[in-house]
């Protein structure tokens, strides 16, 4: 093979073999970017709560994002106790649990989900003589 055909095929073979590389290493699938499965919760909502299947009126309550912890929400207002009053919820995607917590002297805990734009949360209030079970529409 004379010299300049080795030269010129040495540089095809480095040109394809960058070339190959270069595709290899492209991604595949573009990076979303990382989104806070809390933030669909936040914001002011309205109420409609049933209190043992009964309708007992509606109200206005608040959800922020707990800043003490990356994966809870609080949730405010809750079984119509105040806007001071407060409770933290744990959100996994669409879901949130409420452990068992007392504020106002009620025990209050719990399960939600997500869905379109408004979320319900079922949850059992305890006052010590009397447990409701409630389910709380929360709508925009």
């Amino acid at each position: 093979m004379p010299f300049s055909a080795l030269r010129k095929f040495r540089s095809f073979f480095v040109l394809m073999t960058l070339s190959v590389g270069l595709v290899a290493c492209a991604d595949e699938d573009p990076i979303e970017p990382d989104t806070d499965p809390r933030e669909k919760f936040v914001g002011s909502w309205t109420v409609s709560e049933e209190v043992a299947g009964t309708a007992s009126g509606t109200y206005p309550s608040t959800v922020s994002l707990d800043s003490a912890n990356s994966a809870q929400i609080r949730i405010s207002n809750i079984f119509n106790l105040g806007n001071a009053v407060s409770v933290s919820a744990t959100v996994s995607g669409n879901n949130l649990s409420i452990g068992s917590q007392t504020v106002s002297g009620i025990a209050i805990a719990g399960t939600g989900s997500f869905l379109a734009n408004s979320f319900v949360l079922n949850y059992t209030a305890n006052d010590g003589s009397v447990t409701e079970s409630v389910k709380a529409t929360y709508s925009r």
